[in-house]
């Protein structure tokens, strides 16, 4: 009994691989468990933070796109909805274009022609007629050229100033015949007056440009000169301006010469 455990034990330990090797083995196999491990941990991480970099770039290219315009539907009482629609510009009325006047469109620039001017606002007009004020540069008044259209029977003739029974013999141009009636006489007031016929239809146009009455021989010139008042009278637009069955009728301006049918 007093003999060494080692001893004892001997024959039980008979066959077995030595105690160094086993442990070594052992050693060296959980070191390489742990490499794995700490491997694996890594390669977890790794696929981890890119799942997190791919999750918050999708995120945010969907939070900071534009969001599509949409339009706002107002529920109504029937329960159709309807689309606001989009609100309109504020304009100003437009307001109705003057009337043209093609009687003073062909006045008008002999008028000014002579440092005159035809006065804004004095056009007057009516069945037939039509008659315009004149005056200076300082706004003095200068007289008047007053337009009327006339229908006459195919046998009226010309007037003669001083005798009414005879007719007086007129010019013709272009299928127009025409006769100047100018009275000079009174320095205070000169009248320069044509009236002029269309050979196709007998329409007749009276033309009279008169000075200011009784005040001075300057300004008892009338507006137009007697050239110009026949260049007027006999101008096709002046006819044409008047309608159809358009005749100087009421109102009809005191012609220095009359047309009478």
């Amino acid at each position: 009994m007093s003999a060494p455990l080692s001893q004892l034990l001997e024959h039980v330990l008979e066959g077995e691989p030595p105690v160094g090797d086993e442990v070594d083995a052992v050693l060296r196999r959980a070191d390489k468990l742990r490499r794995r491990r700490t491997q694996g941990i890594l390669g977890l991480g790794a696929v981890t933070a890119g799942i997190i970099v791919a999750l918050g770039y999708v995120l945010t290219s969907t939070l900071l796109a534009p969001r599509p315009a949409t339009l706002e539907a107002v529920p109504t009482t029937a329960g159709i909805v309807a689309v606001t629609p989009p609100p309109l510009l504020s304009r100003a009325p437009a307001t109705a274009p003057a009337a043209s006047d093609a009687v003073l469109e062909v006045i008008e620039p002999l008028v000014e022609g002579r440092e005159l001017r035809i006065v804004a606002g004095s056009a007057e007009r009516g069945n037939g007629w039509r008659r315009y004020e004149i005056a200076d540069v300082d706004g003095r008044s200068r007289g008047t050229v007053e337009v009327a259209v006339f229908d006459v029977r195919k046998k009226w003739c010309f007037p003669v100033a001083a005798d009414p029974d005879e007719c007086a013999r007129p010019d013709r141009a272009a299928g127009l015949e025409f006769v100047r009636y100018d009275d000079v006489s009174d320095a205070d007031r000169q009248v320069r007056q044509t009236i002029a016929r269309r050979l196709g239809d007998g329409r007749t146009v009276a033309v009279m440009a008169a000075g200011e009455r009784d005040a001075g021989a300057q300004r008892g010139k009338p507006g137009l000169t007697g050239a110009q008042v026949e260049q007027v009278a006999t101008d096709e637009r002046v006819f044409d301006a008047f309608g159809r069955k358009e005749a100087c009728g009421k109102g009809c301006p005191d012609f220095s010469t009359p047309v009478e049918d």
